[in-house]
């Protein structure tokens, strides 16, 4: 994970301490992805955050996450983005696998049901903006004609949004730990008319913790 990122989340917390004494949640998340249609197994992947919630009441809250993910591509999906740049952009990945990277930026929504003293069942559901690094070397195709249009690029940002179910354990009345399920959906751009060149849109299914500070 990079180091930057690390000091941003400190920081984040840090600014939104304050705030735990009142009506809001500060959330430090952890979370894998599972090998899935688009997760690859070649190695290890992983989420991390922090979550800042304003919980006026009980059972509904707003709030913001801001979560790196290194995301490595199944076979699937990376020989679709292959394919993708070596038709559209006249480019190729190198190596048989590949993996990529976000910073998810996303508002969302808390609804959430005690379920007696201690325990606390929740779903939430956010929507905003995923900072994607492609990890892309470019590396030309085979017979590359000699006239090329730009590349795709290393950094864009695409539109994403996802729904958790989760079950928080309260021990005292401010700290709380909870395990959870994402469903992650990436927006991918580059769509045309024809489709069957298009890079497919990305989905994720992560299994996760977050220890929660506050209300």
């Amino acid at each position: 994970m990079p180091r930057g990122f690390v000091f941003l989340i400190v920081g984040c917390l840090a600014f939104a301490a304050p705030g735990v004494a009142s009506a809001a949640r500060v959330e430090v998340l952890l979370d894998f992805p599972l090998p899935a249609r688009d997760v690859g197994n070649s190695e290890l992947g992983v989420g991390a955050g922090v979550s800042v919630t304003s919980m006026p009441d009980k059972y509904v809250g707003v709030g913001v996450d801001l979560v790196y993910h290194y995301w490595p591509a199944s076979a699937g999906f990376t020989g679709a983005f292959d394919r993708y740049l070596r038709t559209r952009r006249y480019q190729a990945l190198e190596g048989d696998t590949w993996a990529f990277t976000t910073v998810a930026f996303t508002p969302h929504l808390v609804l959430q049901a005690p379920m007696g003293s201690r325990f606390t069942q929740r779903l939430q559901v956010g929507a905003g903006v995923y900072r994607l690094n492609r990890n892309i070397d470019y590396q030309w195709s085979p017979g590359t004609p000699w006239v090329i249009g730009p590349g795709t690029g290393n950094i864009s940002a695409v539109p994403g949004a996802y729904g958790t179910l989760g079950f928080d354990y309260r021990d005292t009345s401010a700290i709380s730990v909870g395990v959870e399920a994402t469903f992650q959906y990436l927006w991918m751009h580059d769509k045309t008319m024809q489709g069957y060149l298009d890079l497919p849109d990305f989905t994720a299914l992560t299994a996760g913790l977050r220890v929660g500070f506050g209300r």
